[in-house]
């Protein structure tokens, strides 16, 4: 928005607010003052009912008064003679009132007057009997608004015992739209519901039915009611305790009680309208005032801001404060000129070293590039002469330096240990330290340098290691402003170092066992398949040996799974530390493992195997822990014996064998799966003759689609 439009809007909102202001709050002042008398009729109406209903409850009294002193319903009473009461009733009971006359036992021995109630449709009623008994707990209470006195033989003592009374006369009164239209006769306009709960039982309004459903808080509110808006206030219909019927007293909500006259309405919208209008066009002409000199310095500004320091400002017409900002102006472009060659500099070396970072960033797979280029972006952002930076051992006791830039003779695995020199305490505490004076000597592992600043290599509040840098090449000392912005960036040189540590874990994991750390199957698959492809190509040899403990499921049985897991571990240290580095040993599920013996023929796997077999026939497993299945007389097949499992193994270890079976290519299978096949029945040979023995495969298999009566899957195992 220009300043122009701003001036503009700003006049119009000091004059139209203040306008606005006033009118709403005389506004809101004439709608307070049309609710109060809209209160007050609604209070007025209330109150005539219920003067009026206090009246209709004094004539229900005075009804029940007279008929207790009736000599004859007394003696219709104590003769137990119905017809007689009723007769009586018929002659003495109001038309208006509902009168009746119950038994001790609260049957109804006759009743005459307003018996039949006018409820809205749907409304449901219980039976007078249960409405009459002193302790009903019927809905129809509410709708009966009654007084009851006993009816008591003369003369008999006590007066108050149960068998002096003969009954109880009642007189009540229907709270039904007939008497609600009683009771509306003195308020005017008003209507008159009663509501018990938020349904409506009996109303004056027509239309409504028990359907509609009313406010269940009292107080005065607006709304719908039969379909049209009111305006309607509800209080209790008594003060009794626990009332549930409630008087709702509404009229119709009009512009008058709604608190708006559409015409006043109108010709306020109209007056404020022609004040904006008004407002709007003085405020420009202030604007357009204002504005002009200051368009001009804007368009000044705008060439300086575009390079266009070679062509003289453009004049201003005004003089003062403008002016003074015209000459400021003048001055910047002289010293904006001296600072542009600098800036555009100091920009291409950033951009070269923020685009080699974000390529090495996007392939964080390579941790060492990925060292190398943060620390070279340090240090030239920094504008160091060397620098380092060293990780953490996976013990975090020491440093080890992983990079370097800039220093002579320094070994790049060189270790610190944590806690020592510059570099250790940085890491210890984690926390930057800024050497001002000349820093290092060099027994501590830190470089001689005249100032030093380190920071940790900080990822989720855990230390990865520290990233150090020596000597400004201004001679400057490194200050704290230093310390900052160096810190900012390894945080995020962190984050990448942790991602690739992590993508590195993660891809280990993948391809490892996690029990015995031996390559798994899926490992094994993808290799075993390249190793027979570069033999193929090449024209070598290559030798698979499958290994499978005798008797492993009784070590589980004796010893517990635990110690189960032990053998295997142990088997495959045995293993690996019998072979070349260039073999690929992995497990192949449960106590059966597998070995890729590149460039060896058939006679070097035989020998590796025979090694393999002696090894983990000679020497005991677990023998910290003690063990013994030595074969003897009494075990000829070397099974571990039985032992208490609460107590592990007997003295010595367990002693155990393996069986293998040897498979070679080309001589025995060219295809991998053909070949893991062959070294399978060898192996399966080797158990069926006794166990712990090597067993070569037979002749060259055919291919699996070629062999008649072949049955997919492994023959059964033998342990």
């Amino acid at each position: 928005m220009s300043l122009r439009a701003r001036l503009t809007l700003f006049f119009v909102i000091i004059v139209v607010l203040p306008v606005t202001a006033v009118t709403a709050y005389g506004w809101q002042a004439v709608a307070r003052s049309t609710q109060r008398q809209v209160r007050s009729e609604l209070e007025l109406a209330r109150r005539s009912a219920a003067v009026a209903f206090t009246a209709r409850v004094e004539r229900a009294h005075e009804a029940v008064a007279t008929l207790a002193r009736d000599p004859a319903l007394l003696q219709a009473m104590s003769a137990r003679d119905a017809a007689q009461v009723r007769a009586v009733l018929r002659r003495q009971a109001p038309t208006d009132l509902l009168v009746a006359v119950t038994a001790p036992d609260h049957r109804v021995l006759g009743r005459a007057g307003h018996t039949n109630p006018g409820f809205l449709p749907g409304v449901q009623r219980a039976p007078l009997g249960m409405v009459l008994a002193p302790k009903q707990r019927v809905r129809s209470w509410p709708m009966l608004q009654r007084h009851s006195a006993d009816l008591r033989a003369r003369g008999c003592r006590p007066a108050g015992s149960r068998r002096c009374l003969l009954g109880t006369v009642t007189a009540g009164i229907w709270m039904d739209s007939q008497e609600l239209q009683r009771l509306a006769r003195g308020t005017l306009d008003a209507d008159l519901t009663l509501v018990i709960g938020d349904t409506p039982a009996a109303s004056t309004v027509g239309r409504l039915t028990v359907g509609d459903r009313v406010p269940v808080a009292d107080g005065t509110r607006r709304g719908r009611l039969a379909g049209r808006q009111v305006v309607m206030s509800t209080e209790p219909l008594t003060d009794k305790v626990g009332e549930q019927a409630r008087l709702l007293v509404s009229i119709p909500a009009t512009p008058t009680t709604a608190g708006i006259d559409s015409r006043l309405l109108a010709i306020v919208l109209l007056g404020l309208v022609v004040v904006c209008l008004v407002a709007t066009l003085l405020g420009s002409v202030l604007a357009r005032l204002v504005s002009r000199p200051l368009g001009e310095l804007a368009a000044q500004a705008r060439a300086i801001a575009r390079g266009d320091f070679a062509s003289p400002p453009t004049g201003v017409r005004s003089s003062g404060e403008i002016g003074e900002l015209a000459r400021a102006f003048e001055r910047m472009r002289v010293e904006l000129g001296e600072y542009l060659s600098a800036l555009r500099s100091s920009r291409d070396e950033l951009a070269r070293s923020m685009n080699r970072l974000g390529e090495t960033l996007s392939s964080t797979h390579d941790l060492p590039k990925l060292l190398a280029v943060v620390l070279e972006a340090a240090v030239q952002a920094r504008r160091a002469k060397a620098g380092s930076l060293l990780l953490l051992t996976p013990d975090r006791t020491a440093l080890v330096r992983q990079a370097t830039h800039g220093l002579i003779q320094r070994d790049p695995a060189e270790r610190i240990p944590v806690g020592q020199g510059v570099a250790g305490t940085v890491a210890s505490n984690g926390r930057a330290m800024v050497l001002a004076s000349p820093a290092g000597n060099g027994a501590s592992g830190e470089p001689a340098a005249t100032t030093q600043v380190t920071v940790p290599l900080l990822a989720q509040g855990r230390v990865l290691g520290v990233l150090s840098l020596y000597d400004r090449e201004d001679g400057e000392p490194f200050t704290l402003g230093d310390a900052e912005a160096l810190t900012a960036f390894a945080v995020q040189a962190a984050v990448a170092i942790e991602n690739v540590q992590l993508h590195a874990e993660a891809e280990r994991l993948s391809v490892t066992d996690p029990l015995t750390g031996a390559w798994n199957y899926r490992y094994f698959e993808r290799r075993f398949e390249q190793e027979i492809e570069r033999s193929r190509r090449f024209g070598r040899v290559l030798a698979l040996l499958m290994l499978d403990i005798d008797h492993f499921k009784a070590v589980n049985d004796r010893y517990g799974h635990q110690r189960g897991d032990e053998v295997l571990v142990e088997f495959r240290g045995r293993v690996t530390g019998s072979v070349r580095d260039i073999d690929t040993f992995a497990r192949y599920g449960g106590e059966e493992f597998v070995l890729i013996l590149p460039e060896t023929n058939l006679e070097g796997g035989l020998a590796v195997a025979e090694k393999l077999r002696v090894a983990t026939h000679r020497t005991p497993f677990c023998a910290d822990m003690g063990g013994s299945g030595r074969r003897g007389p009494g075990n000829p097949e070397g099974v571990p014996r039985s032992v208490d499992p609460h107590k592990g193994p007997p003295e010595g270890g367990v002693h155990l064998t393996v069986s293998i079976g040897v498979a070679c290519f080309p001589e025995h299978a060219t295809a991998p799966e053909e070949l893991l096949r062959a070294a399978d029945e060898a192996l399966y040979e080797a158990k069926l003759q006794g166990r712990d023995r090597v067993v070569t495969a037979g002749p060259r298999l055919l291919p699996l689609t070629a062999r008649p009566g072949q049955v997919k899957g492994r023959a059964a195992r033998v342990e």
